[in-house]
């Protein structure tokens, strides 16, 4: 399982183009922006793209590589934050709608906001309001 991981992880650095292409990384004929976080394809680990490179967790998958409900908010599909959506990773408290990520039936928070539950948060971890920069999260 390690050394798996380990040629998987050289063969996604090989995958990056690093020569500037406006800062993008490109994995199994994808390309992420750098900054993007996506999942690494094995149901548990996550990689991210940066200008030096592509870079993916190496955690042992104890589940075999079977994600959540593509609609629940919980960490799922290998993203660290939220679940898998459209390639990339939903954050936290987000979910996938469509391959779209959206915070309760809105768009993704903007900058310094993260998508909150207005009440008590429940087994899916699903928000539903954008708070932070643009004003106080519920308690």
């Amino acid at each position: 399982m390690v050394w798996s991981g380990l040629i998987v992880f050289a063969l996604m650095l090989a995958a990056c183009d690093e020569h500037g292409s406006g800062g993008a990384c490109t994995l199994d004929g994808r390309t992420y922006n750098v900054g993007d976080v996506f999942p690494a394809g094995d149901g548990c680990n996550s990689c991210s793209c940066s200008a030096s490179g592509i870079a993916c967790t190496e955690r042992a998958c104890s589940d075999g590589g079977v994600d959540a409900s593509p609609f629940a908010c919980a960490p799922a599909g290998g993203c660290p934050n939220g679940p898998v959506c459209g390639g990339l990773c939903c954050g936290t408290g987000e979910k996938c709608v469509g391959d779209v990520c959206a915070c309760g039936t809105g768009p993704v928070c903007t900058t310094g906001n993260s998508c909150e539950a207005a009440g008590p948060i429940g087994t899916d971890a699903c928000g539903s309001i954008c708070c932070g920069a643009s004003g106080p999260c519920p308690l």
